[in-house]
């Protein structure tokens, strides 16, 4: 009887850490989550043991720091758990704030460019040509249309005006009005590469039929994303859409 009142409490702690076991094997559990349960149960059976004066003081003491330092790595490990999750989350919330916006850009020139030629660019080495060394054509009216005249009779009567001109693609995409709404800082130099990676985006175009129309499409993506079960990118190869993937 006696010996049963010395072992009651450590002998509960052995069998709670084998029940955590058969659950965790049984559930498919996280490791740390089979750790804790671990060691639930060797500390169960040390107590135990110990409670039956089988081990010396001299080795109560050694088992006693080293459960002590394994409670101490197993704290940190389960702080680890928590802690590196979050950071993952807001060091990923950091970079694609910047990849998004490069998607964002590169939308803006696929666009112009569709505005002017009727299609989209299939290569990111031709979308940056386009940006850096074509033009686009601008059309300025001066002037105003009278009431109840249409536009060609206030051009043909002199009311209004209607002047072309050609201004570089880069500044004219990127003017100051679109500028002013960016959220990171703009650079022309690195609009191709993922940020935070050395890879350029990955641009595709193609032509899908909607209504017996052909229409264009084109499709942007972050060839090294930060976390690969969510890879940002813009556009569809499948569906005429501009729209990124990111919610908007």
């Amino acid at each position: 009887m006696n010996i049963i009142k010395k072992i009651y409490a450590p002998l509960i702690i052995a069998l709670m850490g084998l029940a955590l076991i058969i659950y965790g094997f049984a559930n498919d559990q996280l490791p740390l989550f089979m750790l804790g349960a671990f060691a639930f149960l060797i500390v169960g059976v040390i107590a135990t043991l110990s409670s039956l004066d089988i081990f010396s003081k001299g080795v109560r003491t050694i088992i006693l720091f080293v459960m002590m330092a394994f409670s101490v790595v197993l704290i940190w490990l389960d702080y680890k758990a928590i802690k590196d999750p979050l950071d993952f989350q807001k060091e990923k919330q950091r970079r694609y704030q910047y990849v998004i916006q490069n998607l964002k850009d590169l939308r803006q020139a696929q666009m112009a460019y569709k505005s002017q030629y009727g299609k989209y660019l299939g290569s990111m080495d031709s979308l940056m040509d386009f940006i850096n060394n074509d033009s686009i054509l601008l059309i300025v009216s001066n002037g105003t249309v009278p009431d109840g005249m249409t536009q060609t009779q206030a051009i043909d009567s002199g009311y209004l005006a209607i002047d072309t001109s050609k201004a570089p693609a880069a500044t004219t995409i990127f003017d100051q009005k679109y500028l002013s709404d960016r959220k990171v800082p703009f650079s022309l130099d690195s609009l191709a590469y993922v940020p935070f990676s050395t890879s350029m985006f990955t641009v595709e175009a193609s032509i899908i039929e909607r209504g017996k129309v052909k229409v264009p499409v084109f499709l942007i993506t972050d060839a090294a994303p930060y976390d690969e079960m969510d890879v940002m990118m813009v556009g569809s190869l499948v569906d005429p859409t501009t729209a990124g993937n990111w919610g908007e």
